[in-house]
């Protein structure tokens, strides 16, 4: 049953306060208008009694004591007095009620008697009618804090100021509460924990339980709209990096104040990290899954990263996740080394989370500017290629610093040469992904051979006629003559840059 305090507190009785120390936890079960001080020897035991408008005005000399004592008789448990200022009885009315633990509330002398009657009688009679009314209350309370924007926090005290009971949070990974019901809170689908009022039962409770779904809906809905909001930049700049890295134009003005609208340095420093994934369709057979996987293990690998240290950035690449950390200046030799340590960082944050991911990570080292973020990439690709053709599928790959490869690498970067190369393979790409890739390592292979039609058989385990008939085919389709050195070194480094990248 409710006690003075919890009903005096209900919004319905705003105003009301207890002004004695006294009578504050006892309960109350029914309200009783005394319309004279003799009316108190006749107060039922546990009841709130109101004083009418004129006894009010008399209740500040020793008739107040006498109707106190009888209320003591009687184990009244509040008096209620209208007043226009906040109410001080005197001190031996003070002190009668204190012995007998009775409560002495000031009524705010604005307040309609009828109303006030009526709202007590709502908060102590129980039942159904009372639940029906702390539900429309708690409900309205909620609605307008979701609308003014509340947090959680704040949804949690509005529900407990509503309904006159302690509302408690509990995260999901924490112990559980002891309550007759926890309602769940969800953030896109994913559980944050629950909201619970352990006080409440009877009447209250089932107030309570529509109150706080309520209350859990709306918090789901504001963290949603809050955890979009942090990731909204996190997705532009991830868009604009894939930009970056899959468009094979010039850097056009317009996406380079898109990077710097984002705060993404591109004239800085850049390693790029490649992760990858060798069973995505063997864990996931549906696209939009897919999709969600992977976006869960680029989110898990940002955090992963940026715990050790510097400003990292990610994005999407078909099915792969590229990170990337960038820098204003030039980020020293060993940054390669520390970025590696960083993507096995981000390995095992996957692992963990997505426990039946089989995840690797290729490693490129430092470039500079949009081109250089480019080249770094193109870099961890291929460390991440190199290691899968030498069985080393596992762990962190790093791409080699010095070498044919990287010199290649850098001048496919730019723009002019990736031009050149699709220009000069234009021909064989035509025929189609499988045959054209087919036609373009036997071209690079009899290049790499010296144009020697014998160790180019013996390198592609064909036979002499096989590589002469493609051979012939390829020259009709390109228009060149392989006996003039500069048309073979253009092919030959054609061929390598494509199929390095």
């Amino acid at each position: 049953m409710p006690v003075v305090d919890t009903i005096i507190a209900s919004p319905l009785l705003a105003g009301l306060q207890r002004v004695s120390e006294s009578g504050g936890s006892r309960p109350a079960t029914r309200v009783r208008l005394a319309e004279q001080f003799a009316d108190l020897d006749q107060a039922p035991a546990e009841s709130f009694v109101v004083l009418s408008r004129s006894a009010s005005a008399e209740a500040t000399d020793y008739r107040l004591d006498m109707a106190l004592r009888w209320a003591s008789i009687h184990q009244v448990a509040a008096v209620a007095t209208f007043s226009v200022e906040l109410w001080r009885p005197p001190p031996t009315a003070m002190d009668i009620a204190g012995r007998a633990d009775i409560a002495l509330v000031s009524v705010p002398a604005a307040i309609e008697l009828t109303r006030l009657l009526s709202a007590l009688g709502q908060e102590i009679g129980g039942g159904a009618e009372r639940a029906l009314s702390l539900a429309e209350r708690g409900l309205d309370a909620v609605l307008r804090a979701e609308e003014d924007g509340a947090d959680l926090d704040g949804l949690r005290a509005c529900a407990s100021r509503a309904l006159g009971t302690a509302v408690e949070f509990h995260p999901e990974d924490g112990p559980r509460a002891a309550a007759e019901f926890c309602v769940p809170i969800s953030v896109g689908g994913a559980p944050l924990g629950y909201f619970t009022a352990p006080d409440a039962h009877g009447d209250l409770a089932i107030a309570a339980r529509l109150v706080l779904h309520a209350a859990a809906s709306a918090a789901g809905r504001l963290l949603d709209l809050a955890r979009r909001a942090r990731e909204l930049p996190i997705r532009s700049r991830s868009e604009l990096l894939a930009e970056l890295l899959m468009s094979d134009a010039a850097l056009s003005e317009e996406l380079l104040d898109r990077a710097r609208q984002l705060g993404v340095p591109v004239a800085g420093w850049h390693v790029a990290v490649r992760v990858e994934a060798d069973n995505l369709d063997e864990i996931e057979r549906d696209e939009v899954h897919r999709f969600e996987l992977l976006e869960t293990a680029g989110q898990v690998a940002l955090q992963a990263a940026a715990r050790t240290g510097g400003t990292w950035h990610t994005s999407r690449i078909a099915r792969a996740v590229v990170l990337v950390r960038m820098t204003s200046s030039y980020p020293g030799p060993q940054a390669g080394l520390r970025a590696a340590r960083s993507a096995e960082r981000a390995l095992q944050a996957i692992r963990a989370r997505l426990p039946g991911l089989h995840v690797h990570a290729g490693v490129g080292t430092p470039h500079e500017g949009p081109m250089g973020l480019r080249a770094s990439a193109a870099e961890a690709r291929l460390a991440l290629a190199a290691a899968r053709a030498a069985g080393r599928s596992d762990g962190v790959a790093t791409h080699d610093a010095v070498g044919i490869k990287r010199m290649l690498m850098e001048w496919y970067a730019s723009d002019s040469a990736r031009t050149s190369v699709r220009d000069q393979l234009a021909p064989l790409e035509q025929l189609g992904p499988a045959r054209g890739e087919t036609a373009i390592r036997t071209l690079a292979a009899y290049l790499d051979q010296q144009g020697s039609i014998v160790r180019t058989a013996e390198a592609l385990h064909l036979h002499r006629n096989a590589v002469t008939y493609r051979l012939r085919r390829i020259t009709d389709l390109l228009g060149v003559d392989l006996d003039d050195p500069d048309q073979r070194l253009a092919l030959q480094l054609a061929c390598r840059a494509r199929l390095l990248a």
